[in-house]
C-alpha cells in the first residue's frame, strides 16, 4: 500500500514516514500542495494524508483540485492539522471531498486505526461515487477564504503566546543571570570579609604590640612631665591618636566577625569636635570646616570609635570630592522629630526623638548611576591604592545598627550631602574621669611580668615601677618561670602568644607551685579567648593591648583585692 504525506514540517514527514513505514507502508512525501499534486498526477497511491497550512498550495486547494480530477478523485483523502479552531473546519474540508479529519497531536496507535477505519470506509464506497466537489466558485471563495483566515487567526494567536513565552523565558533567564551575578558578587564581597579578617587576625597582635609600646611611653613620658608644661600637651595628643589606633584596630575585628562593640550614651558635638581636630592637619589647605551646632542636641547611644569613624569618613570622602579647588565642609547637628508622615518616607525608622548629623560639600557631586551603589562594599570611584570602598560600607552598617537612617543628596558640579539621623538617647554621657592622677597605686608588692616583645615588656616594667610596685620583667616564658619558683611573686602578670611557652602554659606552671597566685592574661588579639573565659580557666582577668597604665593599674587593684578578701 502506498501513502502520500503532506507536510510543510520536516520533522512531521519525518514522524510520519517512520510511523507508517513501521507499519509495512510505502511513503512518499511532499512539502506543499502543488508539488504533492505533482505526485499524485503520476499515479499509484491508495491514501493521501495532508497538513492545511503549507506554502504555494495549502492542503484545502490541494483537496479541492484532486478531487476535480477524475482520476484521482477517489483517493481517499484525509486531513492531519494542529491549527484546528472550530467544527466548521472539518465540515469545510469534507465538504471539499475529504473522507477524514484528524487533529494533531494523536498517538501513534490511535493514528494508525483511524487512518485504516478511513481506508476501510473509503473502499465500501463504490469508485466514481466520491461526493461531488461544489462548482459555485463563490460559495466555495466565501468558505475557503473564512477557514483560511480563521486558521491564520489561530496561527498568529499561537505565535504571538510563543512569543509572549520566549520574552518570559527571556526575562527570566535575565533574571536568573542577574541573580546569579549578585550572588557572585556577594560571594566575592564574602570572600574578601573572610580574608579581612584574616589578615586582620594575623597583624592586630603585632600592631597592638606596637601601640602599646606607644602609649605605653607616651605615659610614661607625660609623668615625667610638670603640670603646665606643653610636652604634656603632646604627649597626650600621641595617647590619644593611639588610641584611635585601637579603636580602629577593634573596629577591624568588629567588622571582619559581625561583633557588636559596646555603647555609651555619647555626645555627637564632641565626636564632630574632636574629629576634626584630628582630621583637620591631613586636609587640603583648600578646604574650609564650619559648623553649625544647635542647641542641647540630646546624646546618642553609640561606640566612640564607630562616630569617629563615620565623622572621619565622611569628612575625607567630602575632602576627595572638593579636590584641587577652594571648597567647603558644612557640618550641622540639632534635634530631629520624626513622625508618622516621616516614617511613611522612611519606613526603616520608628517615630520619636533623634539626632541629625548633616555633612555636606561643594565640590563635583555624584552622578546617579553611582549614587546607587555608594554603599555597596568595595564599590569605589577612586583610583587605585587611594580607596578600598569599605569606608561608606562601614558608615552604612553602623548606622543601620543603630537603628538610624542615612540618605544622600547630590547634584553634578554642585555638591553632596548626607543626612544622618540617630536615635536620642535619655541618659547623659558618664564623665571621663581624670585617670593620670588617680591610677590606684601599689604598695611594693612583686610582679612577675612576662612578655616576649621586648618594647612592651619594657615599658610595662617602667609603668609598674611609677605606680608603686616591685616588677621583674622576662621576655622569655621559660625564664619567667624558673624565677616564679625561686622568687616570691604576689602577681603574675603573662602576655598570651609568645615563642617558647603560651600564657596558658604559663598559668598552669605558676598553679601548679602556688595556686593562690593571681595570673592577669595579656594579649594584643585572641580570636578564641574573651574575658570571661579567660575567668573561668582560673585568670583574674584579661586585659586587651594596647592599655593604658591607668587601666593596668585598675586590672591590679583588682586581682590583688580579690586575693586580699578570700
Amino acid at each position: 500500500m502506498k501513502i502520500l504525506s503532506v507536510d510543510d514540517k520536516a520533522e512531521n514527514l519525518y514522524m510520519l514516514e517512520a510511523l507508517l513505514r513501521g507499519h509495512g507502508y510505502e511513503v512518499d512525501s511532499a512539502s506543499d500542495g502543488m508539488e504533492a499534486l505533482r505526485l499524485a498526477q503520476s499515479g499509484g497511491y491508495d491514501l493521501i494524508v495532508s497538513d492545511i497550512l503549507m506554502p504555494r498550495m495549502d492542503g484545502f486547494q490541494f483537496c479541492r483540485e484532486l478531487k476535480r480530477d477524475p482520476r484521482l478523485a477517489d483517493i481517499p483523502f484525509i486531513f492531519y492539522t494542529a491549527t484546528y479552531t472550530d467544527p466548521r473546519d472539518a465540515a469545510f474540508a469534507l465538504s471539499l471531498g475529504a473522507d477524514g479529519f484528524l487533529i494533531k497531536p494523536m498517538e501513534p496507535d490511535q493514528f494508525v486505526q483511524a487512518m485504516r477505519q478511513t481506508l476501510e470506509n473509503a473502499r465500501k464506497r463504490e469508485r466514481g461515487t466520491a461526493d461531488e466537489v461544489p462548482e459555485d466558485e463563490a460559495i466555495y471563495l466565501k468558505e475557503y477564504n473564512a477557514r483560511l483566515i480563521a486558521k491564520l487567526e489561530k496561527k498568529m494567536l499561537d505565535l504571538e503566546a510563543a512569543n509572549r513565552a520566549l520574552r518570559d523565558d527571556i526575562v527570566e533567564r535575565e533574571r536568573q543571570s542577574a541573580e546569579r551575578a549578585k550572588l557572585e558578587r556577594q560571594l566575592r564581597q564574602a570572600q574578601k570579609l573572610e580574608a579581612i579578617g584574616t589578615l586582620a587576625g594575623g597583624i592586630a597582635h603585632d600592631f597592638n604590640n606596637i601601640l602599646g609600646a606607644i602609649m605605653g611611653f607616651a605615659d610614661v613620658g607625660a609623668e615625667e612631665c610638670e603640670e603646665g608644661d606643653i610636652h604634656r600637651k603632646l604627649y597626650a595628643e600621641i595617647t590619644r591618636a593611639a588610641n584611635r589606633g585601637r579603636g580602629l584596630t577593634q573596629q577591624i575585628m568588629a567588622f571582619s566577625s559581625q561583633a557588636d562593640p559596646s555603647r555609651e550614651p555619647q555626645r555627637v558635638e564632641d565626636a564632630v569636635k574632636e574629629a576634626i581636630a584630628l582630621t583637620q592637619p591631613i586636609l587640603p589647605a583648600n578646604v574650609e570646616v564650619r559648623t553649625e551646632i544647635g542647641p542641647q542636641v540630646a546624646p546618642v547611644l553609640a561606640n566612640a570609635t564607630q562616630l569617629h569613624q563615620i565623622l572621619a569618613n565622611l569628612l575625607q570622602n567630602a575632602a576627595h570630592a572638593i579636590g584641587d579647588q577652594p571648597g567647603v565642609i558644612t557640618i550641622k547637628l540639632a534635634n530631629f522629630h520624626v513622625d508618622e508622615d516621616y516614617v511613611s518616607a522612611h519606613p526603616e525608622l520608628q517615630p520619636g526623638r533623634y539626632v541629625q548629623l548633616t555633612i555636606g560639600d561643594n565640590g563635583k557631586g555624584i552622578d546617579e548611576k553611582t549614587l546607587e551603589r555608594i554603599f555597596d562594599p568595595f564599590f569605589t570611584t577612586k583610583n587605585f591604592g587611594e580607596g578600598t570602598g569599605l569606608g561608606l560600607s562601614v558608615v552604612h552598617g553602623i548606622i543601620k545598627a543603630y537603628d538610624g537612617a542615612v540618605t544622600v543628596e547630590s547634584e553634578v558640579g554642585r555638591g553632596t550631602t548626607f543626612h544622618i539621623l540617630l536615635p536620642a538617647h535619655d541618659a547623659d554621657p558618664t564623665p571621663t574621669p581624670n585617670l593620670a592622677r588617680n591610677a590606684p597605686e601599689g604598695h611594693g608588692e612583686r610582679v612577675l611580668l612576662v612578655d616576649d616583645d621586648a618594647a612592651i615588656a619594657r615599658v610595662t616594667g617602667r609603668s609598674l615601677e611609677r605606680l608603686g610596685y616591685h616588677p621583674s620583667v622576662f621576655t622569655e616564658a621559660r625564664a619567667a618561670i624558673s624565677a616564679f619558683r625561686k622568687g616570691n611573686f604576689d602577681l603574675v602578670i603573662t602576655d598570651l602568644t609568645m615563642l617558647d611557652a603560651t600564657g596558658i602554659e604559663v598559668a598552669r606552671e605558676v598553679w601548679d607551685e602556688r595556686p593562690e597566685t593571681p595570673v592577669i592574661l595579656i594579649t594584643g588579639y585572641s580570636a578564641t579567648l574573651d574575658p570571661a573565659q579567660a575567668r573561668a580557666m582560673g585568670f583574674r582577668d584579661l586585659l586587651y593591648k594596647p592599655f593604658t597604665a591607668q587601666e593596668l593599674a585598675a586590672c591590679i587593684r583588682n586581682a590583688l583585692s580579690a586575693v586580699e578578701t578570700t
